[in-house]
């Protein structure tokens, strides 16, 4: 009887040992998956390595808190935090900063009103700032540092998708080390935020005059307006799509370049 209670012992003591070596093998599967993933989406700073990018949530994007007041007043010192951090990152690489002031308490309630159903923890541009890049390849590495650096939470890559109008960007939601506060943080190349700033901006005021004179008059918008309308866009979407070439055959010819050597 003894015999056969100590070979049972051993059994369950060998057993839970395996258990052991298993779990802590998952456990360090599971980190070097995220280990590679990550490095799988940092590891090219060309059109292919910024093509990669999926658009995708890494984890919930919601705030601390529910309570719009208090992240509001939150969102000042995570603002700072963000302006510090990015500061240093362009330091490292030939990049502008872009630091807005921080979204208006009434610009914020109406959002969360009308867009989050009242739930102010679904807010996650209290906080905000760009990066202005002048290559694809200054740019993805500002999105290496940043996951570096932070955690990013969700990132949409209009870069591989763009909006219709032909505008890409890189929009990240970036949890910050500090305050646990999100962020966002969207990168830009420099022709294309310039088109954006200028003469989109423009197209955008045009269409809004139009839209306005309908309004105003009660009516509907007429073929010739909605032929301006389309014109107006066509007009921006060229120019976008005339800069991002660019962008592309600079990035061509480094790639061709770097083969040769």
């Amino acid at each position: 009887m003894t015999k056969l209670f100590r070979t049972f012992f051993i059994f369950l003591l060998l057993l839970s040992s395996r258990t052991g070596v298993a779990n802590t093998l998952d456990i360090n599967d599971s980190k070097t998956e995220r280990g590679n993933y990550s490095a799988r989406q940092t590891q090219s700073h060309d059109l292919q390595g910024l093509y990669a990018l999926s658009s995708q949530a890494f984890d919930e994007p919601r705030q601390a808190s529910s309570n719009l007041s208090v992240l509001h007043q939150q969102a000042y010192d995570a603002q700072a935090e963000l302006a510090q951090l990015l500061t240093k990152i362009a330091q490292r690489s030939p990049t502008q900063v872009i630091i807005p002031p921080v979204k208006s308490y009434q610009r914020a309630a109406d959002k969360v009103a009308t867009k989050f159903n009242g739930d102010a923890s679904q807010i996650t541009d209290l906080a905000r700032a760009s990066i202005v890049a002048g290559s694809i390849q200054d740019l993805m590495q500002v999105y290496q540092i940043l996951n570096e650096q932070t955690q990013v939470v969700k990132q949409k890559n209009r870069f591989a998708e763009p909006k219709t109008s032909g505008y890409r960007d890189l929009n990240l939601l970036v949890r910050l080390p500090q305050s646990g506060m999100i962020a966002e943080v969207q990168l830009h190349l420099q022709d294309i935020a310039n088109i954006k700033n200028g003469p989109e901006h423009k197209v955008y005021e045009k269409v809004q005059i139009i839209e306005a004179n309908a309004c105003k008059q009660k009516r509907s918008l007429s073929e010739f307006e909605l032929a301006q309308i389309a014109q107006l866009r066509q007009e921006s979407h060229k120019l976008y799509h005339k800069a991002w070439l660019n962008y592309k055959r600079v990035d061509e010819a480094s790639l061709l370049k770097t083969s040769a050597a």
